[in-house]
């Protein structure tokens, strides 16, 4: 193991939400901002005044801070792949791997938000760890390792789990759970969905996590969200386009419909005039 990260994970977990702390992104365009900024008066004022010289100096300053950053974002990147590939081979629902910190920085490496539990098929974690059995561990660790690997360096395994997650008649189920604010149980996801939804909702959520090891929904009290897998799938594929049913009177003429949607337009529908 590389000499570079720290070999216990908890330790890695740390670096890496500390490398995480301010906003990396803004302080890069206000530095560039300025740095601009002095360098045109450099090139302004004539060489050798006083003007020149505290232009100089002040587009030097800004200089080193803009690569101060770009330094502390490639250890970022560093420590996050570290982290995931470590994930993707190591992950167990026991010991250090269910530390607070180590799940709060996997669920930021793979979501961008801190979270304080991992959620997979009925369990969520650490709470029920107790309660796992071996069967469980082993698909909660699958799981995991294929969200990392995913994450790293890609893998099928996410591209069929979207499949199963958009067919025509799970993809409004997945689109409602995507626009909601909180667990839904089935009754008022077909509430959501109206007339035109599939008549058990969480029959056909049921099928998708017990035909597979891998599990892209959580059920707890018999509400519905995302699981861990789901919610990282939806935000990879969120953006493809499904095939539609030909909707013509020419039976040899092929149609598509584009039925993409975003979280960036469920963000939207969240807070615009057409809230749920």
């Amino acid at each position: 193991m590389s000499e570079e990260f720290p070999e216990d994970v908890v330790e890695l977990a740390e670096e890496y939400l500390d490398a995480c702390n301010g906003d990396a992104a803004s302080r890069t365009d206000e530095v560039q901002e300025e740095l601009e900024y002095w360098q045109e008066q450099a090139d302004e004022f004539e060489e050798g005044t006083p003007m020149h010289e505290m232009a100089v100096e002040e587009r030097d300053e800004f200089q080193e801070r803009l690569e101060k950053i770009s330094e502390q974002g490639e250890r970022r990147s560093e420590l996050r792949t570290e982290l995931l590939t470590r994930t993707s081979k190591e992950f167990a629902p026991q010991g250090d791997w269910i530390d607070e910190t180590v799940i709060s920085a996997l669920t930021h490496a793979l979501l961008s938000e801190r979270r304080d539990r991992i959620l997979i098929g009925d369990h969520a974690i650490p709470e029920d760890t107790d309660s796992l059995s071996k069967k469980d561990m082993v698909t909660i660790a699958k799981n995991v390792h294929v969200v990392a690997e995913h994450a790293v360096d890609s893998n099928e395994t996410i591209d069929e789990v979207w499949e199963k997650m958009s067919t025509d008649k799970v993809l409004p189920i997945t689109r409602t759970i995507a626009r909601s604010d909180s667990p839904l149980s089935a009754g008022g996801i077909s509430e959501k969905l109206g007339e035109d939804g599939p008549d058990d909702p969480g029959a056909n959520l049921r099928y998708v996590i017990t035909s597979s090891e891998y599990h892209p929904y959580y059920r707890e009290d018999g509400e519905w969200t995302f699981s861990l897998l789901g919610e990282y799938t939806s935000r990879e594929f969120g953006l493809e386009t499904v095939e539609a049913e030909p909707e013509t009177e020419d039976p040899e003429e092929e149609v598509e419909e584009d039925k993409q949607f975003s979280f960036d337009d469920i963000s939207e529908e969240k807070t615009g005039d057409g809230s749920e």
